[in-house]
Parts: C-alpha cells; sequence; structure tokens
C-alpha cells in the first residue's frame, strides 16, 4: 500500500516535471540547455524520497534519512512538498479557466437569441429593416465591384497581429514565478517546522470550591517523533521550551518515538530533562510506540519509558492530589488491532468504559490522554471534562478551519484535525505536534499545549 503510493508520488513527479519543463522551453527558447539541466537536477534532488518510497517502502525511506545529510533530506522533502503545490496551483487554474471559457461560451448564445427575439419582436419599423437590408445590399455590391476592377480584396482581418510584449512578459513571468513560489512556500515551511514551538492556552473551567485546583497548569507535548529529522539538540530545544512554562503536569500524548527502539535513548533523556512543577509525568501510547515495539516488544518500550519518570496509562486513570483537592488523569490506549504475538488490545468503547470507571464521580476535574482524536466520537457523551489528543500534526500545512472543519491538503475532510472542540460540555484539545511526517509546516507551527484550570 505504501509502496504504491510512492509510485503515485514518482510518477506525478515526472508528470509535473514535464508540464514546468516544456513551459521553461517555451518561455525561454534561447536557453534550453540550462533548462534543461536545471529541470534534471531538480528532479534528482526531490524525486528520490518518493523513488526510493516506490521501491522498498518505509525502509527506503529511513535509509535515506538514515544516510543523507538531514539538511539535504529536509531540502528533499521540501521541494517535494513545492512541486506538489505547483501542481496543485496548477490544478485550481486550470479549473478556473475552464470556468471562465463555458462562461463565454454560453454569453454569445444569450446574445443570438436576445437578438432573434429583437428582430421578430412586433410592431419593429419597416424602414428599419428596409435600411438594414439596403446597407447589407451596398456592402455586397462595393465588394463586387472591387473585384471586377481587379482590385486586391480587403486582408486587414486577416494579418497577424501586432505581438503584445506586456503580456508576454506576463506570460514569462508567471513561468518561473509560479514553481518559485510553490518552492518558496515550501522551504519557508521547512524553516518553520524547526522553529521554537508556539504555547497555545486554553482553559479548563473547575467548581470553585475546590480552590487548590485554581492555577494549576498541564503541558502537553505530542508527536515528537525521535528519529525523523529530531535530533538531539532539537530534543534539548524542545525541552527547554516545555521547561519555560513551568507548568504544574506534563503530559505526553503519544508518538514520542518514531519507528525504531533504538530511539527509546533519546527519548528517555528527553523525558528525564522535563522539570514539570508537581512532579507529575504522564504518557499515552501513540501507534508509533507500537510500531517501534516491533523492533523489539512492548513491555520493552513501556519499561523503558517508566525508568525514565513517564507514567504510562493504558485504558487506566490516576488520581493526582494536590493541595486538599485532586484531579483525575487517565489514558486510552491507541485503538488500533493487536499485531500477531502483541497483547490483545481492548475496543475503545471498553478502554473508554474501564479508564472512566476509575474516576469517581465527586466533581472533580477528569482528564483524557487519547493519541487518536477520533475517541472523542464514542466519548463525548461520557463524563469528562477534557480529552487531549495529537496524531495529525494539524496537517502540517493549514488553510484554516471553518467551524470544526479544518481545512488541509494533507488530511482527508474530517473532523478534530486541530485546536479546541467542544460537544455538550465535553471538550476536545487537538494537539499539532513537535515533529512530523514531512520537515515541512506551513501555518501550523511546533506546538506545545497549555492547559489552565480556572474557576468556573
Amino acid at each position: 500500500m505504501f509502496q504504491l503510493g510512492g509510485l503515485v508520488v514518482t510518477l506525478v513527479n515526472g508528470l509535473l516535471g514535464l508540464i514546468l519543463w516544456r513551459r521553461l522551453r517555451a518561455a525561454f527558447p534561447r536557453h534550453g540547455a540550462l533548462v534543461n539541466a536545471a529541470c534534471a537536477a531538480a528532479l534528482l534532488l526531490l524525486g528520490h524520497p518518493a523513488l526510493l518510497f516506490a521501491v522498498a517502502s518505509f525502509s527506503g525511506l529511513r535509509a535515506s534519512q538514515r544516510y543523507l545529510p538531514d539538511a539535504l533530506s529536509m531540502i528533499a522533502l521540501g521541494a517535494q512538498v513545492g512541486l506538489l503545490l505547483y501542481g496543485l496551483l496548477l490544478g485550481v487554474a486550470a479549473v478556473a479557466r475552464a470556468v471562465v471559457r463555458a462562461l463565454r461560451r454560453a454569453r454569445p448564445a444569450t446574445d443570438r437569441r436576445a437578438a432573434a427575439g429583437a428582430q421578430a419582436a412586433p410592431g419593429a419599423p419597416a424602414a428599419d429593416v428596409a435600411g438594414s437590408a439596403d446597407t447589407a445590399a451596398a456592402s455586397t455590391a462595393r465588394a463586387a465591384g472591387d473585384a471586377q476592377a481587379g482590385g486586391a480584396p480587403d486582408i486587414g482581418a486577416a494579418r497577424p497581429e501586432a505581438v503584445d510584449e506586456v503580456r508576454r512578459r506576463l506570460v514569462v513571468g508567471a513561468t518561473w514565478a509560479l514553481p518559485a513560489a510553490a518552492v518558496a512556500v515550501s522551504m519557508g515551511g521547512v524553516l518553520a517546522s524547526r522553529q521554537r514551538p508556539v504555547v497555545v492556552k486554553i482553559a479548563l473551567p473547575v467548581r470553585r470550591e475546590l480552590t487548590s485546583l485554581h492555577g494549576v497548569t498541564i503541558a502537553q507535548l505530542s508527536d515528537v517523533h525521535v528519529g525523523s529529522f529530531m535530533d538531539a539538540e532539537r530534543l534539548d530545544e524542545l525541552r527547554d521550551a516545555i521547561n519555560a512554562v513551568r507548568a504544574d503536569i506534563h503530559v505526553i500524548t503519544g508518538d514520542l518515538l518514531d519507528h525504531h527502539v533504538s530511539q527509546l535513548e533519546l527519548s528517555t533523556r528527553l523525558l528525564r530533562g522535563l522539570r514539570p512543577a508537581r512532579g507529575q509525568l504522564f504518557f499515552c501510547m501513540g501507534n508509533h510506540e507500537y510500531i517501534a515495539a516491533r523492533s523489539a516488544s512492548i513491555p520493552a518500550i513501556m519499561k523503558g519509558l517508566e525508568e525514565a519518570g513517564a507514567q504510562v496509562l493504558v485504558d487506566e486513570a490516576r488520581e493526582v492530589r494536590l493541595g486538599g483537592d485532586r484531579l483525575w488523569m487517565g489514558a486510552i490506549d491507541y485503538p488500533s488491532r493487536a499485531r500477531p504475538g502483541e497483547p490483545a488490545r481492548r475496543p475503545t468503547v471498553d478502554g473508554l468504559a474501564r479508564a472512566l470507571g476509575q474516576m469517581q464521580d465527586d466533581g472533580a476535574p477528569r482528564i483524557l490522554l487519547s493519541h487518536h482524536p477520533g475517541t472523542f466520537r464514542a466519548a463525548r457523551e461520557l463524563p469528562f471534562d477534557l480529552m487531549l489528543s495529537g496524531h495529525t500534526h494539524g496537517g502540517q500545512i493549514s488553510l484554516g478551519r471553518i467551524g470544526d472543519y479544518a481545512l488541509t491538503p494533507m488530511l482527508p475532510a474530517g473532523l478534530y484535525h486541530n485546536g479546541l472542540y467542544e460537544h455538550r460540555g465535553r471538550r476536545l484539545h487537538v494537539n499539532a505536534g513537535a515533529g512530523g511526517w514531512l520537515p515541512v509546516r506551513i501555518n501550523c507551527p511546533p506546538e506545545i499545549t497549555l492547559v489552565e484550570l480556572v474557576p468556573a
């Protein structure tokens, strides 16, 4: 399946490269050799990740990340996104041209019908019709006279129009400016993926009498993906950023590792560097923890995380005492089937029932961690206050949000992609993540979520 996706992207790369090459050759006919060399070099640079993906699935992609310098891989993947953005812009332009042509074709037909109606209108003066006929006859006679006299026919209308240099310059400029803009935006997205995470603040109302909870803060980190363009230096930046918000409790909502148990060493190094003010660090399993466990085992991954100070919760809840009051912290397992040799996983509904069943209905706030935000569909009628999720990376390329629908070309249409959602008093916040599938983020920066408990 993944190899098929790589093959499709490779074919799309070839098609878009051919379109770009032909346009550049037409725009710059005197520089054909330079255009050929530039297009070949560009396709070689950005095409190799998709080609390796098509040939060897994730193994090929991981090999390119392992053996090529990070800077080269990031530039290649950024250029890949730029080419796909160029294709998207070409598609939008083609649709716009088709609509304009359809409107133009419809307009003359409307004008002809209007003219026919005017000619057939009752009460039109006969003199007007006669005058029109006389004018047509005179024109015909003049044309015949010119032909009998041996005069050359008037072919002025058939002469080629003078080249509009302004229009030609605009066309040539658009030929190179459109792909250049797409690449510039994607390369800006590469730089944005390495920026310091933004802190997104949300408020969680709690009962006024729970005074020890007022002002308590919870910092959420998600989807770090250690090993995927996430080296020790970048991890130190994330550690410093989350420690700087001075939250009382830290939570990580899955996908700390990316794909191999060898990434556990850097992952635990990050965990040991976290400094929650109240000393509590909670963790829920993401799908990539299970992917990494294929090279070891799930108990080995969980043991490493717990030895680094994380409380790994799987369909369970813990009481968190803060002064004279408390809150409940629970977590749901990643909703997928277990692979052969893995422990069986509970269905999401059963996991929710088990975790919420361990939380007393005593008015204390109940918080659920769930890597996959789709869990909110099953949970939103159940008694809890806030769910913290990740998994989607916010789409990494964000075009905004309309209501509950996030607009991003990286994810299928649907709910719960990024930000805060609410359903009958139940809240869900989807963290945009700190890492990514690709080292590109456009209008979707890395995120740390800061939840503050406030009096209702």
